[in-house]
């Protein structure tokens, strides 16, 4: 194993560091006492190391990169890779564990292989990093194009093997400039390269540059202030009412999120969210909302005014958590609320992975009396499997389906064949996105619909809610 060469020994590039060498040890020294030394720097060695690649660990990496780069007196160009498989989860799922492993190891020795490797690491999964060389007469793009062919030349002759997977080499680049003091922000860039590229299932390389850059600072800018807005109870909500077309009787609400910084600027969902997300806090905010409008109706409850149900939006991320709808419950109790006060979003792109497990949580939640809605149903995604597997009560129909104008006839037939579908399944019906009358005219001729949109009401705060349910 390359992991016992001794020093000056290299293995596809990578060269072992003086002190991981094995030492001449002064003869005196028994063999028993010689045997307990190699075997401990044996060990130390190994713990460098990725199990399934050999490659060396992240933070082995960084420190053996770094002292390439630093100690070079010969004047060399060197790069930063962040490359992935895309497509390896497919492969993984399809053919095991043990092809995926298989896989991950002729990656490894892929990287190796290149005239440009200088030492690698595989970060997690299907993300490996590199410190290459730039050869001379290359430009950095030039290298990249290069890295990225050969890439998927190599993918190419393994998917002969894995013929019901589709890989593709999607890698970032970013050069290593003076004599930097760590490498932890180039590996960053060459991975906000990489991610640049949408998802694709064909090999692409692209180079950070200057504006990507940009994007990172102000995105950076406006993490902080959502960080603020939720330290300093800036997370507010609005409710948008829902109305049976039939009627015009305001029949429901959605709350929606809303962040305010402590200097007052608004931070709207479409910033803030994806963000969250990305962290890890988006279950934070969503149970900070869910409180507020607990609060919200207990507040009309106690006044002896009549409710109607608003409904929350469910990020994926809650259903990692096991105890997820006992919390929600037990908040929900707390306010001494009857569940059916309180209606779950759950947009259906959150049931693409797991669709059993989060399936039996929202059964769970129905035994509780709460009521389940599909959201955003037509905006990507769609399976008939999920209506066929989760009991849903009502399903939005996505506001894209309408358009902002006359509903093209297409999407008449497919918002038609929905609400028959619903009719059948005894699920409810509400539009998202009705914006003008005649919208709303060829909805109405549709059955017992709901709408939500700017034609009946724009997000309001819930004084200006409980205003509008009483006539002020």
């Amino acid at each position: 194993m390359h992991f016992l060469d001794d020093e000056g020994g290299q293995y596809g590039g990578d060269v072992w560091p003086s002190e991981l060498a094995a030492e001449n040890l002064a003869p005196e020294l028994d063999l028993k006492t010689r045997e307990s030394c190699q075997m401990r720097r044996l060990l130390s060695r190994m713990e460098q190391y990725d199990r399934t690649t050999w490659l060396m660990q992240f933070e082995s990496f960084l420190q053996r990169a770094l002292c390439v780069v630093r100690s070079d007196r010969t004047a060399r160009r060197f790069g930063v890779l962040h490359a992935d498989m895309q497509g390896f989860q497919v492969l993984n799922r399809i053919y095991g564990e043990r092809a995926g492993n298989s896989m991950l190891r002729a990656f490894a020795a892929f990287l190796r292989r290149r005239e440009e490797y200088v030492c690698g690491s595989r970060i997690f999964a299907d993300q490996f990093v590199i410190l290459f060389t730039i050869p001379n007469g290359y430009s950095l793009q030039a290298i990249t194009d290069k890295l990225v062919a050969e890439g998927e030349q190599f993918l190419a002759e393994k998917r002969r093997l894995h013929p019901r997977s589709h890989l593709a080499f999607v890698g970032g680049v970013c050069p290593v400039e003076g004599r930097p003091e760590s490498l932890h922000a180039l590996v960053s860039r060459a991975d906000q390269a990489r991610r640049s590229l949408k998802p694709t299932l064909r090999s692409r390389g692209g180079v950070f540059t200057e504006a990507m850059e940009i994007c990172r600072l102000q995105r950076q800018s406006l993490y902080e202030d959502v960080t603020k807005a939720l330290e300093h109870g800036g997370v507010f909500f609005l409710l948008q009412p829902q109305v049976d077309i039939a009627t015009g009787a305001v029949v429901g609400a959605e709350a929606l999120a809303r962040m305010r910084t402590p200097d007052g600027k608004l931070i709207m969902p479409g910033n803030f969210v994806p963000l969250l997300e990305e962290s890890g806090d988006i279950t934070g905010l969503d149970f900070n909302i869910y409180g507020q409008v607990c609060l919200y109706q207990q507040a009309r409850q106690r006044a002896g005014k009549t409710l109607l149900p608003i409904s929350v939006n469910i990020s994926r991320e809650h259903f990692r958590n096991p105890a997820f709808v006992d919390d929600l419950h037990a908040l929900v109790q707390s306010y001494g609320l009857e569940p059916r006060w309180l209606g779950l979003e759950i947009t259906e792109s959150v049931f693409v992975k797991n669709l059993e497990e989060i399936s039996e949580s929202v059964r769970q939640l129905k035994q509780y009396g709460y009521s389940i809605w599909l959201d955003d149903f037509g905006a990507g995604y769609s399976s008939l499997n999920v209506l066929k597997d989760v009991p849903f009560d009502v399903i939005k129909i996505d506001r894209g389906l309408l358009g902002s104008g006359a509903i093209a006839p297409t999407n008449k037939s497919i918002i038609n064949s929905v609400v028959r579908l619903a009719e059948d399944l005894n699920m409810g019906v509400l539009c998202e996105g009705v914006e003008n009358a005649s919208q709303r005219e060829f909805l109405s001729r549709l059955g017992n619909l709901q709408a939500q949109g700017f034609l009946y009401a724009r997000p309001m705060s819930p004084e200006d809610f409980t205003a509008l349910l009483e006539g002020d």
